[in-house]
């Protein structure tokens, strides 16, 4: 009965809190008008993120054969001021031809004047199997609040 639970609670909803390594798979995002603040400054890559809703989407932008990847940070001043609270990287190992790539993901909200809420983001090249990223073909990093 517990196990029936814990499945049920961790196939509800669409958003992903999950940390670490995932792979965005999906084609089609958010619906609606959305605002994304997006990464410049990578010839391999681009990536964007909309605090409303919290979605990625990351795009190849070369057909060279590797592998693309948001590298994120989470930090949250409720559990500390100088380091993240969650990590993690969101490939796209599917290449140019199939375009935008999304995954939704979760954080807690922004209270501005209370806590202070921000995602940093960039991205980049690597390899998907090691989970490592090439630092030289990063963009530079983005930041937006949640």
């Amino acid at each position: 009965m517990a196990a029936a639970g814990l499945l049920a609670l961790m196939s509800s909803g669409t958003a992903n809190a999950a940390d670490g390594k995932q792979r965005a798979t999906d084609s089609t995002g958010p619906s609606g008008s959305v605002s994304w603040t997006c990464t410049y400054g990578s010839a391999n890559a681009q990536a964007c993120f909309a605090p409303l809703g919290e979605w990625f989407r990351i795009r190849d932008t070369r057909a060279d054969g590797s592998p693309v990847v948001i590298q994120w940070l989470f930090y949250d001043d409720a559990v500390s001021l100088a380091y993240p609270a969650r990590t993690g990287t969101i490939w796209n190992t599917s290449g140019e031809a199939a375009g935008w790539l999304y995954m939704n993901k979760s954080y807690p909200e922004d209270q501005p004047g209370v806590l202070r809420r921000t995602l940093h983001f960039r991205a980049c090249s690597g390899s998907y199997p090691s989970d490592a990223v090439s630092p030289s073909t990063c963009s530079e990093w983005s930041v937006e609040r949640t």
